[in-house]
């Protein structure tokens, strides 16, 4: 298998993740600058983003789609809920997907040279992230239990939020639950550096 990915990439994390708990083997392939235009650099995605997964004949786009692909494969008892079909855990899901994409935005078009300060629409992008947040926040119960992606996918969230510190986190129960997930040997040895 290969992982065409950014070791930053808080998409990317999720997978390296699920990747590391089940112990499997995956060539991690860096694209690089991803504000780049480099079409060769992201392997065979025609959207140039990470994650993509190349799986002998099978390419898969997409983190969440990539999970997905994995746990059929190597966990049919689905160990950490990647194929929930529980409505709060799935809108969490989404919600951060969301706030993930918004920040990507953000920093893209900042490092590119955009004045973001300048569009309303970027104004638009950077309130939804502590909307989304907020919201998370308050459904902070979805993270509770054993490991599971949801987890996994807060902690790939957060630790990109803090890392390029977009916006203030100031939310003690995602705080607490980022604290206790960072704690699993497999979820610490991707944490963005």
């Amino acid at each position: 298998m290969k992982l065409y990915y950014t070791p930053k990439s808080h998409f990317s994390r999720k997978v390296r993740i699920l990747l590391d708990a089940w112990g499997l083997d995956a060539t991690l392939e860096d694209v690089g600058n991803v504000a780049e235009a480099s079409a060769p650099a992201f392997g065979p995605n025609p959207l140039m983003k990470v994650p993509t997964l190349v799986d002998a004949d099978r390419t898969v786009f997409d983190s969440d789609h990539i999970a997905y692909y994995l746990v059929a494969l190597h966990d049919p008892n689905d160990q950490f809920a990647v194929a929930t079909r529980d409505v709060d855990a799935l809108n969490a899901r989404a919600v951060m997907n969301g706030v993930m994409a918004a920040e990507v935005e953000i920093i893209l078009a900042r490092r590119t040279g955009t004045d973001t300060g300048a569009h309303r629409r970027f104004g638009k992008i950077l309130e939804s992230i502590p909307a989304g947040l907020a919201y998370l926040e308050a459904r902070a119960e979805v993270f509770t239990g054993p490991p599971s992606y949801a987890g996994f996918h807060l902690v790939s969230l957060w630790d990109h939020l803090a890392l390029y510190e977009v916006v203030p986190l100031d939310y003690p129960r995602l705080a607490a639950h980022v604290a206790r997930i960072t704690n699993l040997p497999y979820v610490a040895r991707s944490a963005p550096r």
